[in-house]
């Protein structure tokens, strides 16, 4: 199991539970924490005490690595042997990468609030163009390149497009799936 979260998420209390509950029963998850040093629209640096993330899963028994999280290859090596030792059962992993959100916390936010310079700053370190450079040292065709970027686009606008055009739940979904513990049921 791979378990995905927010630098923003190491300050809510399932965070450490669910780290220590993997901890404490060899539990087979990898706990990826994407840092961009933002929770949502806050510096996390000014909310969030301690030496960071992977700090507090090293507390509690959870081995783990930091690293740049704009660096693709070394994220895949990295997540390849935690992945490993996960199967091999020995217990949950984490991997804390640290990187940069280019674009706002959501589809309405421009990021006004960032330093002026500080987004063009950091696309020189943007992932898949750093990629793209090191395939384009090893040799891959600048055609081929563009060829994968432009299928991956495509791939994303399809999907955005059929979200967008799918009907919405019905209400009595947000009922399905719910833990009942005893109480009075919810009327609908």
């Amino acid at each position: 199991m791979a378990c995905l979260f927010g630098d923003g998420a190491v300050n809510r209390g399932p965070f450490l539970e669910g780290l220590n509950w993997a901890a404490l029963f060899s539990l087979p998850v990898l706990f990826v924490c994407e840092d961009n040093g933002v929770a949502a629209f806050t510096p996390a640096g000014s909310v969030t005490a301690g030496p960071g993330p992977l700090a507090r899963a090293q507390a509690i028994g959870v081995f783990g690595a930091s690293l740049d999280g704009n660096e693709v290859v070394a994220v895949d090596a990295a997540v390849a042997t935690a992945v490993a030792a996960v199967r091999r059962g020995e217990g949950p992993r984490f991997i804390h990468v640290r990187t940069y959100r280019l674009m706002g916390h959501t589809s309405t936010d421009a990021a006004a609030w960032r330093p002026t310079g500080e987004v063009a700053a950091a696309r020189g370190r943007e992932p898949m163009a750093r990629l793209a450079g090191l395939l384009a040292e090893r040799g891959v065709a600048a055609d081929a390149l563009a060829k994968i970027r432009d299928e991956a686009k495509a791939e994303m606008d399809a999907a955005r497009m059929a979200a967008r055009a799918a009907p919405w739940p019905n209400a009595s979904a947000a009922f399905e799936d719910v833990q009942n513990d005893g109480a009075v049921a919810w009327s609908r």
